[in-house]
Parts: C-alpha cells; sequence; structure tokens
C-alpha cells in the first residue's frame, strides 16, 4: 500500500514538473495590440470610381476595435478579424490629412444627430463613406465618389452629406483640435479619428465714464454688476405671475 501511495506522489509530481516547464500563451492582447473585427453587417456600399464605372459592390461591416466604432482606412484590401497594433495617425496621414478626415466625420455626426428619421446602419454607412472619399483624394484611389447603394440611403441625402461635409471642413479647419489612431495587422487596416473644438480665453476689461466714482468700488465691480443683472431680468420674468391679471406693471420695470 505504501508503495502504490509513494508511485501516485512522484507521478504527480512528475506531471507538475511537466506543466510548469510548458509556456504560457497569455489570454489579452499585451502593449499597443488591440482587438478589431467587423461586428456585424450594415448596408452595400458601391465604390464609384472617378470615371463614373462601378468597381465594386460590397456588404459593408460596422468595423469596431474593443467594442468601439472604427473605419476602414484602405478600401482596396479585405478585412480579418484580429490583434492589430496601433499607432497614432501622424506617424501615417499629415495633420492637413488627419484633419479632412476627422472634419468629415464630425459634419456627419452633427448632421445624424439633428436628423432622427436615419437608423444607426445608415450613420455609420455615412461615416465610413466621407473617410473614404476623403482618402481618396489624398492617396489618389481614384473613387471620389464612393456612396452608400440608394436603395440603403436615399440619393438626395447622401449628395446633401457629401457637399456638407467638404464645406465644414473648408469652414472649420483650424477651429478643432483633431487626431486618431490607425489600427495595421493581418487584412485591412481601420482607424479612429476625433475632432474637439478647441476652447479659448477672453480678458474683459471694465472700463468707466466716471471713474472717480467707480475705481477701487466694490459695489461696481463686474461680478456685482452681473448679478443684479441677473436678479433684475429673474424678477421681471415673474412678475407677469405673481401679480393679477388685469394689474399692469409700470413702465420703468419692464
Amino acid at each position: 500500500m505504501n508503495k502504490l501511495v509513494k508511485r501516485l506522489l512522484t507521478g504527480t509530481l512528475a506531471f507538475a514538473t511537466i506543466l510548469t516547464a510548458l509556456p504560457v500563451t497569455a489570454v489579452h492582447a499585451s502593449g499597443n495590440q488591440y482587438w478589431t473585427e467587423s461586428a456585424e453587417r450594415v448596408g452595400y456600399i458601391e465604390q464609384i470610381m472617378n470615371d463614373g464605372s462601378i468597381k465594386s459592390t460590397f456588404h459593408e461591416g460596422h468595423m469596431k476595435v474593443e467594442g468601439e466604432t472604427a473605419y476602414c482606412v484602405d478600401i482596396n484590401t479585405s478585412f480579418k478579424n484580429g490583434y492589430k497594433t496601433r499607432s497614432d495617425a501622424s506617424s501615417r496621414m499629415s495633420s492637413d490629412q488627419i484633419a479632412d478626415v476627422a472634419l468629415s466625420l464630425e459634419y456627419v455626426k452633427q448632421y445624424t444627430a439633428t436628423h432622427t428619421g436615419l437608423n444607426n446602419n445608415q450613420k455609420y454607412l455615412l461615416e465610413q463613406c466621407v473617410v473614404w472619399q476623403r482618402l481618396s483624394e489624398q492617396l489618389g484611389w481614384q473613387c471620389d465618389n464612393v456612396r452608400a447603394s440608394y436603395n440603403e440611403i436615399s440619393q438626395a441625402v447622401q449628395n446633401e452629406v457629401y457637399a456638407g461635409a467638404k464645406a465644414f471642413v473648408k469652414a472649420n479647419k483650424g477651429r478643432y483640435e483633431c487626431g486618431g489612431y490607425i489600427y495595421t495587422g493581418e487584412g485591412q487596416d481601420i482607424g479612429q479619428f476625433w475632432a474637439k473644438l478647441n476652447v479659448g480665453n477672453a480678458k474683459v476689461k471694465k472700463t468707466s465714464s466716471n471713474p472717480t466714482v467707480t475705481d477701487d468700488n466694490a459695489n461696481y465691480s463686474l461680478r456685482v454688476r452681473h448679478l443684479v443683472s441677473i436678479l433684475i431680468r429673474a424678477v421681471t420674468a415673474s412678475l407677469p405671475h405673481l401679480l393679477p391679471m388685469e394689474t399692469a406693471i409700470p413702465k420703468k420695470l419692464r
């Protein structure tokens, strides 16, 4: 019996030694490796070439990086799910190119936020198309008019969005801080871009027509005058509700 126990213990120890010697495969991506996927099909795309011909029609997917929306940045390569390496967009694109793409996306997002008749798939198709259009112009793909099928989104809406995006970029360069990431690996590269409105600082200078009265007088500070102005507006606005309907409000209080 003792011999049997010893053999079992020896076998267990040997098996444990083998396990500890095996290489360990990491479950999570390390460093700048990110999981990318085409999560679902959102609609059909027509790759319209600059000569008017249709090079291809394909069913586009919703690109995601770790669950967050991303966009195809290489229309001529097929996408494959998998881990990709992230790099700053500035390593592949100029600041003008990044701004063109980021501001085009910003316009589409503002447009679709106020046009509630568009569903999420249509919104993504419009966003993806303006990314391709800007990149085609920059990189010479010769498909500057790539679009969603008119069965997906009407021609009128697409024309309005694409023209509006170009005008928005022209009018707002320099007003937004733009940036992005590019994810590269096996198959098609994808990207993420953003545009944040620059917030500036302004200085207010107080002047007076009678400085001998107002200088160093706390009653004439900007803060006091601002609070008094708010109070007057609040009281004036509440008077019609506090007074009987037939009571006239004196003109001086209006």
